[in-house]
């Protein structure tokens, strides 16, 4: 029995009257596509397997006039394919090509874009549009799409449940404009910016300043010395001689990464990986620059000032943006880590605001009382030592401790044992 070629629309495959032998008539119209299908006759065998597959579809009443040379046979059901159409998600034609597919993603995908489309249902649109880019980019999900609908992908035709099921839509969306490059800064050609995160991490500098116990608790400005990485002005940061010296990588097709695809009992597993041959960058350079000998940057010391808020503590990280290695060729510049290391104070310790001295009174002072001077972050003070104070016995001066780093007006006390 012969099969004629697939209904796009009815995700079932229609037999050829000549090859068909008698049986049951079931007349199916496509009405999604605004085409109507001829009638079909299949064998009984067949109508078992239309069974089976009937209950997974969509069902409604067709109203089909019989064909007049015909005798009257029995109504049939129109079959489509569950869920929205993939091709009219992205507005494509069904045979449009992978690089249609690709353009018709990065458009949608940065107009419907939550971060930056706030309207209601903005977010479940950027979600649809990721799903079927999924499906239609992939040219094996694309096949049991046009074959047999959502439910090829779901494994109900002896697929392996290669379907958007589980896709992230962000994931979707980073892989395809690069995560680090810019909402609005993809690659002009699409694909995956498989070197971005490890080049994103080098943008960023750490730093390690030591403060003084009073810096800590005070805060202030501190200007440091760091040694950053600048875009070398030779060769714009493209490490190479000339633009002639820049190549498409052969291995990868200048994506950056290479994808295997295997079958396995599980279904079809598909392995992303950075290329090895150009690391991720999609290009190979034959000729290094001279004057950065092919980093594209070079190292330059400068000052940054840096706020130190009133209250830090030792291990604290700062973060101030901007004040990273810079990037010209992506027009962006990482970040500054501050990591804070405070010296200890001989005779004062500190516990959350709180500061705490051992004070050393003459017992008989103590018992009748006196005026001790001791040391505090603020200089000595005064501090008075009522009659019949037992040893051990802990005093305080108020709002003498340390302040708030949210709240700097708030500050803890200084206690004396």
């Amino acid at each position: 029995m012969a099969a004629s070629p697939l209904s796009p629309a009815l995700g079932l495959p229609f037999l050829s009257n000549s090859a068909a032998p008698a049986g049951r008539t079931f007349l199916c119209c496509a009405f999604r596509t605004g085409l109507a299908s001829r009638a079909s006759r299949v064998s009984h065998e067949d109508e078992a397997l239309f069974a089976s597959v009937a209950p997974r579809f969509h069902r409604s009443r067709c109203r089909c006039r019989p064909r007049p040379d015909r005798p009257s046979r029995r109504r049939g059901m129109v079959v489509m394919a569950k869920g929205s159409d993939y091709y009219a998600t992205l507005n494509l034609r069904r045979n449009a090509t992978l690089q249609e597919i690709k353009t018709a993603y990065r458009s949608l995908a940065r107009k419907y874009h939550p971060d930056m489309n706030k309207s209601p249902g903005a977010e479940e649109k950027f979600k649809e549009i990721s799903a079927a880019y999924e499906v239609l980019s992939d040219d094996e999900k694309r096949s049991l799409y046009d074959r047999f609908g959502e439910a090829g992908l779901q494994g109900d035709y002896g697929g392996s449940g290669v379907g958007p099921q589980g896709v992230d839509p962000f994931e979707v969306f980073d892989a395809y404009f690069g995560e680090s490059n810019g909402f609005f800064s993809g690659r002009d050609s699409g694909g995956i910016n498989f070197g971005a995160s490890n080049r994103r991490q080098n943008l960023d500098i750490r730093y390690d300043l030591s403060l003084s116990f009073e810096e800590s608790v005070f805060g202030g400005r501190k200007e440091i010395g760091i040694a950053c990485l600048e875009t070398c002005d030779s060769c714009n940061g493209t490490g190479a001689k000339s633009t002639t010296s820049i190549n498409l990588c052969t291995d990868c097709g200048g994506r950056g990464g290479v994808m295997r695809t295997q079958r396995t009992p599980f279904g079809v597993v598909s392995q992303v990986s950075t290329c090895s041959k150009c690391g991720g960058d999609g290009k190979i350079i034959t000729e290094n620059c001279r004057k950065c000998n092919g980093e594209g940057r070079l190292q330059k010391k400068r000052s940054v000032v840096v706020d130190i808020p009133p209250g830090v503590h030792d291990g604290v990280t700062m973060q101030v943006r901007g004040e990273g290695n810079f990037d010209k060729e992506r027009g962006m510049a990482g970040d500054l880590y501050v990591f804070v290391h405070v010296a200890e104070k001989s005779g004062i310790r500190r516990e959350g605001l709180n500061l705490y001295s051992d004070v050393i009174v003459d017992y008989t002072k103590a018992i009748l009382g006196t005026v001790v001077q001791v040391e505090t972050i603020n200089g000595y003070r005064d501090l008075h030592i009522p009659p019949g104070t037992q040893p051990g016995e802990m005093l305080k001066l108020p709002n003498m401790g340390v302040p708030n780093m949210k709240k700097p007006s708030v500050r803890g006390d200084h206690h004396f044992v």
